[in-house]
Order: C-alpha cells, then sequence, then structure tokens
C-alpha cells in the first residue's frame, strides 16, 4: 500500500484529499464472529456541535463488526444536520425509520432526542442530564476534564474521555499551509477569524457588538493583505445571518457555513478574534494571538489573552498582538480544556466497546486532521476590484 494512503495511518506524501477518512471504511485485518456485530447509532441535533459525535462515528467505522447509522435529531436544524452528514459521506435516516430497530449503542451530542431508542447511551458533553430521566437503559455523561465531573456523579453515569476538538486540533497543527490555501490565503495575505455568536451576533454587548467589529475589520484592514472569515460559535445556535451580515457579504466577509469543520479555520488564522466562547477558547491550542471583544465574563481566558480596544485602529492592534503574543501565556486555559490531552479516541473507543460487550480491536486509535475547510464570500481580486469601482 502507497504510503499516501491513509489505511495505515500515515499522513506522508499526501496529496488532494486523500487523507479525508470515510466514515464506512473498515479495519480489514480485524475479523469478528457473526453473532459479534452489532449497530451503533450516531444522532446529531445541531451541525455545529454535531462535529465531535462524527469523530466517534470514526471509531466505530473501522470495525466491521459494527454498522453505523446516522440520524438527525427532530427539530429546526434538522436540515442542516442532514446537509452536514451527507457532505461527511454518511446517508443519514428519517427518525421514523428507527422505530423497532436493532440498536445496541446510540451516541448523541448537544441535546438528548425525545423518544431515543431503547438502548445504551453516550452523551457528550453539551446536554441535559435532566433529559436523560427514566430511562431504562444506561446512559453515560461524558465530560472532557475531570473538574466537569458532577460532584454527586457516581462512577457508572459519568465518564472523563477528554476532548475530541482539543485532539483534532493538535493533529491538523502540521496542515496549517493545507487549510490556508483551501481558504484562498497564501503569500503576504493574512487571515483574520471572527467568532460569530449565535443568531449572527444579537448577543447584547455594551460597547462590541460582533458584527460592528467585523465592520471595523472590513473598512479598516486592506482586502489585499488581509481576509476576515466569520465562524458561527459551535455552542449556539448557527447563525442566522440578517441585513446586518448580507451587508458584510457584500463587502468582503467570508463566512464558515455551520456544516463546515469550523476547527480547520482555527489552525489556519493568524489572528482569532471574538468574545469569550467555543472559538477563541479553542484558538488558544493553535498558537494563533488571541483577542477578546465585548464585556462578558471569560475566566482566565478574559485575563490572559489580549484585548481589542473599541477607541484604536485595529491594523496596528493586530500587529501589537503578533508582536507580543506567547503562546505560554494562555497556558491555563489550554489546560483547562481537557484533562485527558490526546486520550478521548481511546477514552472513548474503550467506553464504547464496554457498554456494547464486544473486545476491541488491536489497534491504538489515534485523532485524525480535520477535513478541509470550506467558506462562502467573494475572491479577493474580485473584491478589490469592486471596492475600486473597476
Amino acid at each position: 500500500m502507497a504510503a499516501s494512503k491513509v489505511e495505515g495511518g500515515s499522513l506522508t506524501a499526501m496529496t488532494g484529499f486523500e487523507w479525508r477518512r470515510a466514515l464506512t471504511g473498515f479495519d480489514p485485518g480485524w475479523w469478528g464472529r457473526l453473532g459479534d456485530r452489532r449497530t451503533v447509532l450516531v444522532v446529531v441535533g445541531s451541525p455545529v456541535p454535531g462535529q465531535p459525535a462524527l469523530d466517534v462515528a470514526r471509531l466505530a467505522g473501522t470495525d466491521p463488526r459494527l454498522r453505523v447509522l446516522f440520524a438527525a435529531a427532530p427539530g429546526p436544524s434538522s436540515t442542516a444536520v442532514e446537509v452536514m452528514l451527507k457532505d461527511a459521506g454518511a446517508a443519514p435516516l428519517r427518525w421514523s425509520e428507527l422505530e423497532g430497530g436493532d440498536v445496541g449503542l446510540v451516541v448523541t451530542a448537544s441535546r438528548i432526542p425525545a423518544r431515543p431508542p431503547d438502548a445504551p447511551l453516550v452523551v457528550l458533553p453539551g446536554a441535559n442530564p435532566g433529559e436523560a430521566a427514566h430511562r431504562p437503559a444506561v446512559t453515560v455523561f461524558t465530560c472532557a476534564h475531570r473538574l466537569d465531573r458532577p460532584p454527586d456523579a457516581g462512577d457508572g453515569g459519568t465518564a472523563v474521555v477528554g476532548d475530541s476538538d482539543h485532539d483534532r486540533l493538535v493533529a491538523s497543527l502540521p496542515l496549517r499551509d493545507f487549510y490556508r490555501r483551501a481558504l484562498g490565503v497564501g503569500g503576504r495575505r493574512r487571515l483574520v477569524v471572527v467568532a460569530l455568536p449565535e443568531s449572527g451576533g444579537a448577543r447584547p454587548c455594551v460597547r462590541c457588538r460582533p458584527l460592528d467589529v467585523v465592520g471595523r475589520l472590513l473598512a479598516e484592514l486592506p482586502a489585499d493583505r488581509y481576509y476576515v472569515l466569520g465562524v458561527p460559535e459551535p455552542d449556539g445556535v448557527r447563525c442566522a445571518g440578517g441585513p446586518g451580515l448580507a451587508v458584510h457579504l457584500r463587502d468582503g466577509l467570508g463566512l464558515m457555513p455551520p456544516e463546515a469543520d469550523w476547527r480547520a479555520a482555527l489552525v489556519a488564522a493568524d489572528w482569532i478574534i471574538g468574545p469569550p466562547g467555543h472559538v477563541t477558547r479553542y484558538g488558544t491550542v493553535t498558537g494563533a494571538p488571541v483577542l477578546l471583544t465585548g464585556t462578558a465574563a471569560g475566566g482566565a481566558l478574559r485575563l490572559l489573552a489580549a484585548r481589542l480596544a473599541a477607541h484604536r485602529p485595529v491594523r496596528p492592534q493586530l500587529i501589537e498582538a503578533a508582536a507580543r503574543w506567547r503562546p505560554e501565556r494562555v497556558r491555563p486555559v489550554l489546560g483547562r480544556i481537557t484533562s485527558e490531552p490526546g486520550r478521548f479516541d481511546r477514552n472513548m473507543r474503550s467506553l464504547m466497546y464496554g457498554l456494547l460487550r464486544l473486545p476491541q480491536p488491536a489497534t491504538i486509535p489515534v485523532a485524525d486532521p480535520v477535513s478541509p475547510p470550506f467558506r462562502v464570500g467573494c475572491h479577493a481580486d474580485a473584491l478589490v476590484r469592486a471596492r475600486r469601482g473597476g
């Protein structure tokens, strides 16, 4: 087998998208008996928080004894979830098609479906524990850090598995130039990633609303030297846009769709800007300067990261932040993301196979780089011509 193929885990001599694994692949070196076959159902309720659920699906999809099925939980985001799953190479099932199905394990992210199948349930971080009350089957809530475990939680109901976003970001760092080319950033052009919290930035803020910050970036930064990319917050409702966002798109803002993998944009970024949240928090993993906006509480991140001042020009602040930034200054924030760095795949697979009552494959799982990014926007040359009236 050539070194450029991903089946052996090698990332050397890669070309194009060869490293992107299909979710339905399997390891031909591991075979089980016919009676050992199980079905794993992955339920996704929202496109952006659903990325960790796809990470879990990759762990099960490499075992021929396991059949991985996908479903979009009923709700307003079900259509966007189906688009994300199809882009990832999966064929999502309708919720009505799951009734009476023989499911061995259910994995869900962001929310627990109202009527999940009667099977052991693994809940990724972000769901409400009260939603799993009165379930006859075993329910295990996972957390990324040992400090996130509820004080009254028993050993059987909570498991510290680590953080898939953290591990896949670390695995993606060597591919930074590849992601930048995928986003159309190269040469002397710099990438500024800005977080768009909840419904296009409608969250109240005293001095800088997110879209106000976007407007300042587009107005003050030359388009031929800087590319501004908006990324919806993974922990909020999908960015609904609105008149303000539409204006910024016409002015040159690039937008990462909710179904795209937002983590690739962080790896490619030269600066990461936004209020305290998932984008700025996970931005500390990449080593890029993080500049905070707004007045919301941000814990250690608020105290350790730089701040984008509303009364000063943007460009000098970016240059100053790049010159003074030291990744070790946000090490306390990075250490609070997970207490199991690099072990999410191993811990999660152990938990899943324990609930399935199957022996694990004789391999050590490792985190894969994230998928190449795509965005909505216009070409830099066209934007420059439009601004000059050409």
